[in-house]
């Protein structure tokens, strides 16, 4: 069976700490087509080292070149945030825009913390969806402190007209738990899959938690190849219904919907 795909997490630009042999847009569209993905949603790495204007000439350049299939994510940090949201007013009825992207753990500030109230405001003023990067506790990576899932819990409990994803669904396996504990509970909360989540039945767990009409599929590309989460979903023991709604139908309510 033949299934419509949106990528809803990957990042285009170079990378400072990784080598990427090829991130062009060129390269990035003939994956796409060799793995039959429609769209993709892009959080530009200029963007994320809050270089915004950088960022948006290439987000621009991408969505471009790409035909309108490559869009992309305005990101914010509490360290800038009055031009952060002056950003993000001044893009909101951009095309190629489709949501806002959070990484706490380089913004010095828990994802709890009150200085991220500001963006929760603006984003029910403007109707945008909000994905974070999330994950485990780590005694390798400290910095993932500031992004595990139960510090999202207020902002989702107090927001519910803002749709939160759960970027990575909340990190390893302990992550994953306490996401799905939160999605429960509240229904503005979605999930993506996306990173090196490879625990044997997550995604059948995740789907019994929440339901396959909250998860999205996204690849973290040019982290990793667009291939490898694709196998997760289409190698799952989910009936192809969920599939669809995984591959495609979530992500196309969660941020094509909205505007």
């Amino acid at each position: 069976m033949k299934f419509k795909i949106i990528d809803a997490h990957i990042h285009i630009g170079p990378s400072r700490d990784r080598m990427v042999p090829d991130h062009s847009v060129e390269r990035l569209v003939e994956r796409m087509d060799h793995y039959g993905i429609e769209k993709a949603i892009s959080s530009c790495r200029y963007s994320m080292r809050n270089r915004y204007e950088s960022g948006y000439e290439m987000d621009a350049e991408a969505y471009r070149l790409s035909g309108g299939r490559v869009y992309c994510f305005c990101n914010y940090t509490p360290k800038l945030s009055d031009e952060a949201i002056a950003n993000l007013k001044k893009r909101r009825d951009d095309p190629a825009v489709r949501g806002i992207k959070l990484f706490p753990p380089s913004s010095g500030y828990r994802a709890d913390d009150e200085h991220w109230r500001p963006l929760w405001e603006t984003a029910r003023e403007l109707g945008m969806p909000i994905m974070s990067h999330t994950w485990a506790a780590s005694t390798y990576n400290p910095g993932q402190a500031y992004a595990t899932a139960d510090r999202f819990e207020k902002w989702v409990r107090e927001y519910p007209e803002v749709n939160f994803v759960f970027g990575h669904c909340g990190g390893r396996y302990e992550g994953v738990k306490d996401a799905i504990a939160i999605g429960k509970k509240y229904k503005n909360a979605y999930y993506d899959i996306t990173g090196d989540l490879f625990m044997n039945g997550f995604l059948e767990e995740l789907v019994d938690g929440v339901g396959a009409d909250r998860i999205l599929y996204g690849s973290d590309w040019t982290m990793f190849d667009q291939s490898q989460m694709l196998g997760v979903v289409l190698g799952s023991d989910l009936p192809a219904l969920d599939k669809e709604k995984i591959l495609y139908h979530t992500a196309e309510k969660v941020y094509f919907g909205w505007k």
